[in-house]
């Protein structure tokens, strides 16, 4: 009946449009605008990076960021069916392995299953995925790769000076989902500033089978606003500021990949996270000099009420940060420059049970202070090189332990050669590593039980835990035809890499039963659970993507593999994404303003598991959507309105690593007017 009404209100759609004039369409060139220090440094153009600019979110409508992204091949979403716990994962490796970014800032919330993408993606211009290691330009974490996260700008709402601005209201008919956002903006030749805001509300919503998926019931708050001021040619200063309030009822668990699908294990959440920033740049009339500042602060706040214990957890990390860089042109010869750093302060307590809780580490810091530089030199007309390294000195500590003393280097080399003006290849190598965060190194209490006073597994602390290091390689190779068949484009990109990944850390969970246990004292019975470094994994796959465009039909078909072991022992290493297929078709019928797409997802069974896991092997599942998008140029300029149909055929399927189930079909409607 869902999938009726969808088709219907598409016809309604497209009929109400049929008396727009085509001669008053225009069309507009792909704008994506990145702050990525991969595009300032031209790696863009040997590393495998993914856009997804404001119009394919709009085709999209996603409920978290991870699945705005999840169409790209190698990229995936991580924490099942909530999309509050959604994160990313990238050729395998995920949570605290990939770094995010906000506007330029780094965003370290990533602790003991609780969620790390807070901001709504109806806030953001625009999302960059870097894939593969770059630590050599963004220091720890950025060992699977980085997620950039864009939010909106002046520019975004106007095109010329002036004010303006955009009202937004969305609806999902899966979980009753309402969506609401509003922004502001103006612009000058001196100033501009924008001011946008968003709520959600979100029900339960239902997988493939029509059963109920608990868990998902959230409301979310974001805003944010800018101020950016050209002082004179020479001198710009911003200020910015951003939150974000979520309130939900997830599974204990808090990612919910090893969760059941029952309303008792839900618990009650409450995210604040705010950020708050000045950025400077210094642009005067020099090849040598466009430096750009900025001192930032993100305070987040977690507190959650578990009906099975008595009183509150609470995980608080602020994090305070500067970068500094410094980028010249000079024909030839590119140079960017730069020292970042950040202090992590994490506060954190558990409600007491009489199965025990985890004993978060008191006073715990990290501190964190890095340069970096990187040259791009054109050796030859058609060969450019690019080479870089970067130092971090590091250092956690927290009450009761010793400290944990670090220092990583990490160097990257790239090779572009233009073999034909349709041809390019390149080659590359990187390090990265990622120092290890304060409760891998000094969790301790326990970590679960069987029943309420029984046998329960403990933590056992490991300060003497090694930074995880990487070294990639990585061949890519970019086609580009023209008048294939007629006036037509051809793209063809295509990637292959080897990741190794030493001292790899893991939580390794002995659930041994311990001898000489008594029911008096049942605490660490079951076994204990301590952070160790693997020494060898290997992470090795490969990448192919095809655009074709012809007049108004543009056609896409991509591929991603991704293989993990652990070279030691030869076993497979857990949570690498399947094997994943994405055929789209989307053609534009401009005399009516309006445009309609198709997007398939074969995702392939994932029988790779290491010896023991209980939960696979993973079905396949194919997935289908369409979506229409009508944006008049008449007399309704200004308006734009999608409709998109997500999970068409209602598969009840389950990603490959969890236990849950996701959404079934859900109708997303979408109208904006941009005045």
């Amino acid at each position: 009946m869902k999938l009726k009404l969808s088709i219907l209100a598409s016809s309604v759609v497209l009929a109400l449009t049929s008396n727009a004039q085509a001669e008053d369409v225009t069309t507009l060139n792909e704008v994506v605008v990145s702050a990525s220090r991969a595009d300032k440094t031209n790696q863009d153009k040997t590393r495998s990076v993914v856009k997804v600019d404001m119009e394919k979110l709009d085709e999209i409508q996603p409920n978290s960021v991870a699945e705005a992204i999840k169409y790209e091949p190698n990229v995936s979403i991580d924490g099942a069916n909530i999309p509050g716990n959604q994160s990313v994962n990238i050729r395998g490796l995920s949570g605290n392995k990939v770094l995010k970014v906000i506007d330029g800032n780094r965003q370290n919330m990533q602790y003991g299953h609780r969620p790390t993408y807070f901001l709504d993606p109806s806030l953001l211009g625009s999302i960059e995925v870097v894939k593969g290691p770059i630590s050599s330009l963004y220091g720890s974490g950025a060992i699977g790769g980085v997620v950039v996260q864009n939010t909106l700008t002046a520019d975004d709402i106007l095109e010329e000076n002036g004010l303006g601005g955009r009202v937004k209201v969305g609806y999902q008919d899966n979980g009753d989902v309402w969506t609401n956002t509003a922004a502001l903006a103006n612009k000058n030749d001196d100033i501009d500033w924008i001011i946008a805001g968003s709520y959600k509300d979100s029900g339960y919503m239902k997988q493939g089978d029509g059963s109920t998926l608990y868990g998902t019931e959230a409301t979310n708050k974001t805003g944010l606003a800018k101020f950016n001021w050209q002082i004179n040619n020479a001198h710009k200063i911003g200020f910015n500021l951003r939150y974000a309030d979520l309130d939900g009822r997830p599974p204990v668990v808090g990612d919910s990949s090893g969760q059941l699908n029952d309303p008792s294990l839900l618990i009650s959440r409450q995210t604040a996270d705010q950020s708050y920033g000045i950025n400077y740049n210094f642009n005067p009339n020099s090849v040598w000099v466009n430096v750009e500042a900025s001192l930032y602060r993100n305070d987040t706040k977690i507190t959650e009420v578990d009906p099975s214990v008595v009183g509150e957890d609470i995980s608080q990390l602020n994090t305070t940060g500067f970068n500094i860089t410094n980028q010249s042109d000079a024909g030839k010869l590119k140079l960017f420059t730069g020292v970042d750093g950040y202090l992590d302060e994490l506060d954190a307590s558990r409600a007491a049970s009489v199965s025990g809780r985890p004993e978060l580490p008191k006073d715990a810091q990290t501190f964190v202070v890095g340069a970096f530089g990187y040259i791009n030199y054109d050796l030859l007309e058609t060969l450019t090189a690019d080479v870089g390294v970067r130092y971090d000195s590091f250092s956690s500590k927290a009450q009761g332990f010793d400290d944990n003393n670090q220092s990583a280097w990490s160097p990257s080399v790239g090779l572009l050669w233009q073999a034909q003006q349709w041809m390019a290849w390149s080659l590359r190598y990187d390090e990265a590593f990622r120092a290890p965060d304060t409760s891998e190194l000094y969790m301790s209490g326990t970590h679960f039980s069987y029943y309420p006073g029984g046998p329960s597994n403990v933590f056992v602390p490991n300060p003497e835990l090694k930074p995880e290091k990487s070294h990639n390689v990585e061949l890519k190779g970019q086609f580009d035809f023209n008048n294939v068949i007629a006036d037509d484009e051809l793209s063809l990109t295509t990637s292959a890499f080897n990741n190794q990944v030493k001292d790899f850390i893991n939580l390794d969970v002995d659930s041994t039963p311990v001898s000489g246990c008594s029911i008096v004292k049942p605490v660490g019975c079951a076994g204990t659970s301590r952070s160790n470094n693997i020494s060898n994994a290997e992470l090795t796959g490969y990448e192919l993507a095809a655009d074709y465009r012809w007049q108004q039909l543009s056609l896409g078909l991509s591929y991603g593999q991704t293989r993990g072991k652990d070279t030691d022992t030869d076993e497979w290493i857990t949570n690498i994404p399947a094997d994943k297929w994405v055929a789209s078709a989307q053609y534009g019928f401009w005399n009516i303003d309006t445009k309609i797409g198709t997007r398939a997802t074969f995702v392939s069974g994932q029988g790779r598991v290491p010896t023991g896991y209980t939960e696979g092997p993973h079905d396949s599942y194919q997935l289908v959507d369409f979506y229409a998008s009508w944006e008049p140029t008449s007399e309704l300029e200004g308006l734009k309105v999608d409709l998109s149909l997500i999970n068409a055929f209602d598969e009840n399927y389950r990603t490959a690593w969890t236990q849950v189930y996701q959404p079934g079909r859900s109708v997303r409607l979408n109208a904006q007017y941009t005045f």
